[in-house]
């Protein structure tokens, strides 16, 4: 991951210092500034503080992601697991039970079923793509059998817009499938999903969520940037999509979903500022 580094950047610093606001004493992060973290959240701010080269440290932050893990290796969800062991891999740490056997279980439950993705969930690869990149992180084998039936599953969500997605493609659901299939050393350059790119680019904003929509979300700008860096592709509008994103940023030096003043959220900071790591990357192509 290519940090964004600007130690000059004032929108950078203002960056850093919300974020460390929203630091719990008990360890872990709360956008909401109560002493109640919350595993996204921690996770989020701990890959912010990367991305922007702070070495972060902190024993009772280490603590709370260890004791998220049952001692059998499971956790209470999936989520819990993906965001508990990413906050540990951004601290340099891993868990202390050996997760191998949870994933791998969990692959086998999620790979097919459209109906088992919970209703709050609005990608359908969302789970898929946690279970791998923690496979990756941990450096995880998945068998050769499990791996093909992983991306036969991915591909059958593959439009004729050259997009991924249930019913139609969009944006979000489609930097997730190829970010899957990338993992899973799937060759995505043939999926010519640079179309798919391609429509979804607007002048105003950078991109939309889905083509022909008015949908100028961070998380679609994200989103979009994810895709084209996956597919080598270098978007027309980078920089109204930096734009759009520095518009984002409130006074408390966090990040909102949009350019309308909504609250910032650790969760769209990061957007932002990965965002902006991989519109810096494009510049050097």
């Amino acid at each position: 991951m290519k940090r964004f580094y600007c130690p000059k950047c004032k929108p950078a610093e203002l960056a850093i210092d919300y974020v460390m606001k929203r630091h719990c004493q008990v360890g872990g992060f709360c956008f909401y500034r109560l002493e109640e973290p919350n595993g996204s959240d921690t996770c989020f701010a701990l890959s912010i503080l990367h991305l922007l080269g702070i070495d972060f440290r902190d024993d009772n932050t280490l603590r709370y992601l260890i004791n998220l893990q049952s001692k059998d290796g499971s956790y209470h969800s999936i989520f819990t697991a993906y965001y508990a062991i990413k906050g540990l891999y951004f601290l340099e740490e891993k868990p202390e039970y050996d997760p191998t056997e949870y994933i791998i279980k969990n692959i086998g439950n999620y790979k097919f079923n459209i109906d088992r993705v919970p209703a709050e969930v609005i990608s359908i690869f969302k789970i898929l793509y946690c279970l791998v990149d923690l496979c990756s992180v941990l450096k995880i084998k998945i068998a050769h059998e499990i791996k093909h039936d992983i991306v036969n599953s991915i591909l059958s969500f593959k439009n004729e817009d050259t997009g991924f997605g249930y019913i139609r493609s969009t944006l979000l659901e489609t930097s997730q499938a190829l970010a899957t299939l990338e993992w899973l050393d799937f060759p995505v350059d043939a999926l010519n999903t640079e179309d798919f790119i391609r429509k979804c680019e607007v002048p105003s904003f950078g991109f939309t969520g889905i083509p022909n929509t008015s949908l100028f979300y961070i998380e679609h700008i994200y989103g979009g940037l994810v895709a084209s860096n996956i597919m080598s592709y270098k978007p027309r509008y980078t920089g109204q999509c930096a734009d759009f994103v520095r518009y984002c940023q409130n006074n408390n030096g966090g990040f909102s979903r949009g350019t309308y003043g909504g609250i910032s959220t650790i969760e769209n900071t990061y957007y932002a500022v990965h965002s902006l790591s991989l519109l810096s990357g494009l510049k050097h192509r």
